[in-house]
């Protein structure tokens, strides 16, 4: 094994065990968090007159298993260890049957959403530097502008309103900020000593930007592929609530109404986990591109 591979083998594993203990506080400060939120600990089905008192009671015992946060997240991580991410509150369910069944749409609305908006953004970012006209870049920069100044749940109703899929939405709310970072990155390679020479010397746009603009930016555009990972899954959770999409963005929400403990615990472990496996795999990513740097 190279001396390259190994720097980035134990970059991977040291970013592993940073994820891996990161999960485990922001699962902790989660679980604080909705422990010490107004309304922890009742439930809506006392209001039930049927029930009897003994019933009400056994509920509220029930409840008040989860009142010390630190007792609840060790008996959470135990039953982690052998599979067993606990029973949820608002769904009679077992949450790893519910993150099961979610995940998917989740999936497929972030995947469909990401390859949407990248697809128009290196799009219009390789045309404005072909074209290299001020017009043409005003309006690309005034169309990312009107976006990027909508929340996303203003872009997902206006989706639904429009009939359009949630995926459609993500990549509305995805495509100004990666425009405009793109944008910014391959004009400055462009004006690079060595790419107007070899515009001088009559290489076609084309091959000036496919092989040298877009090689030579690649390790910021993984860098931003990264971090676009992070913010597409921020960008569903509102979406799919607004949209009415059945993934986990959906789920937390409902998880939320209900103060869920297990559940919303489990959601702010798949998120940070997420989030940091992105950041992770894109700089690993820049570290085999530009191995001297590794």
């Amino acid at each position: 094994m190279s001396v390259v591979a190994q720097r980035i083998l134990r970059a991977a594993c040291i970013r592993l065990l940073a994820a891996a203990a990161v999960v485990l506080l922001a699962g902790l400060a989660g679980a604080t968090l909705v422990r010490f939120a107004p309304g922890f600990g009742t439930d809506e089905r006392e209001l039930d007159s049927r029930l009897s008192s003994e019933s009400i009671s056994a509920l509220r015992a029930h409840n008040a298993r989860d009142a010390n946060v630190l007792v609840f997240y060790a008996r959470y991580l135990g039953g982690i260890t052998h599979g067993d991410f606990g029973m949820s509150r608002t769904f009679p369910q077992p949450i790893s049957q519910l993150v099961k069944e979610r995940a998917p749409a989740t999936i497929r609305n972030i995947g469909y959403g990401l390859a949407m908006a990248w697809s128009l953004a290196l799009a219009l970012t390789l045309t404005a530097t072909a074209a290299q006209k001020p017009a043409a870049d005003i309006v690309f920069s005034a169309a990312a502008g009107a976006l990027i100044s909508l929340p996303a749940t203003v872009i997902g109703l206006l989706a639904v309103i429009a009939r359009k899929p949630a995926s459609f939405a993500i990549a509305a709310a995805l495509f100004p900020l990666l425009y405009r970072y793109a944008r910014n990155v391959v004009q400055s390679e462009w004006e690079r000593p060595w790419i107007m020479a070899a515009r001088a010397r009559g290489i076609g746009k084309a091959r000036t930007l496919l092989r040298h603009v877009l090689c030579a930016s690649a390790p910021q555009l993984l860098a931003l592929a990264g971090v676009s990972l992070n913010m597409a899954f921020g960008a569903a959770l509102p979406v799919e609530v607004i949209a009415d999409s059945p993934g986990i963005g959906q789920l937390a929400w409902q998880a939320a109404l209900g103060r869920d403990l297990p559940l919303l615990v489990t959601v702010t472990g798949i998120v940070a986990a997420i989030t940091l496996l992105g950041n992770a795999a894109a700089t690993l990513a820049q570290q085999a591109l530009q191995p001297e740097q590794a």
